[in-house]
Order: C-alpha cells, then sequence, then structure tokens
C-alpha cells in the first residue's frame, strides 16, 4: 500500500518525513520466530500456574488464621462482614507480596550473576 507524501508520519501524531518510504508503508513485524512465541507462552501459563498454586496456599492459610483467631475468642473476627473481607482480600494481598519478594530476589539473583 503506498501513502501519499501529505500523509507520511500523520498517524499516530508521530511526524516520520525523514524516514525511508519502506519503513513508513511497512505496517506491523515481518516475523515472529517460533521458539519466542513458545518461550512466552511457556513464560505465561508458568505465572498463571504459579499464581493459582499461592492463591490456593495463601487461601488455605488465611482460612485457617481466621479459624485460629475465632477459636480464641477473638470478638472482631467473629463478624460475618470482617472475616469476609479477610478471607477475599488476604489471599490476594499475600499473592502481591510474595511476586514482590520473588521479583525482588530475581533482581539479587541478576545482580550476583552480572558482576
Amino acid at each position: 500500500m503506498k501513502v501519499p507524501e501529505g500523509q507520511r508520519g500523520s498517524r499516530m501524531g508521530i511526524d516520520r518525513t525523514d524516514s525511508p518510504p519502506e519503513e513508513t508503508e511497512r505496517i506491523g513485524a515481518s516475523s515472529m520466530p517460533l521458539a519466542d512465541f513458545a518461550g512466552g507462552c511457556l513464560t505465561s501459563v508458568s505465572s498463571v500456574v504459579l499464581s493459582c498454586g499461592l492463591l490456593l496456599i495463601n487461601g488455605a492459610f488465611v482460612m485457617a488464621s481466621l479459624s485460629a483467631l475465632g477459636a480464641a475468642g477473638v470478638n472482631w473476627f467473629e463478624n460475618e462482614k470482617v472475616s469476609q473481607f479477610f478471607l477475599f482480600g488476604g489471599p490476594v494481598a499475600l499473592l502481591i507480596v510474595q511476586w514482590m519478594m520473588l521479583d525482588y530476589l530475581r533482581f539479587l539473583w541478576r545482580r550476583r550473576h552480572a558482576g
């Protein structure tokens, strides 16, 4: 598709009149290697599986904690609204903290091996 001279660089607010014509005529990537595609899919699937596993463990931990606090006589955990808030929000909050810890450990690992 040939782009008229007056319309070059007018898309997306970027002025690209100094770029070669073949760059303005081509839209998108030319090709994507299968290994890159498979690696991205594997990373996404493993991230989802890890998150689901951590959510299951966190849910069991929060449920056990609520049961223990209720048995210990903590009155404000016997409130249904408060216990539901902690039961649904607790595992997600723990998951966020766990991912932050994993990111920090990955940062330390890369820094250690880089130099």
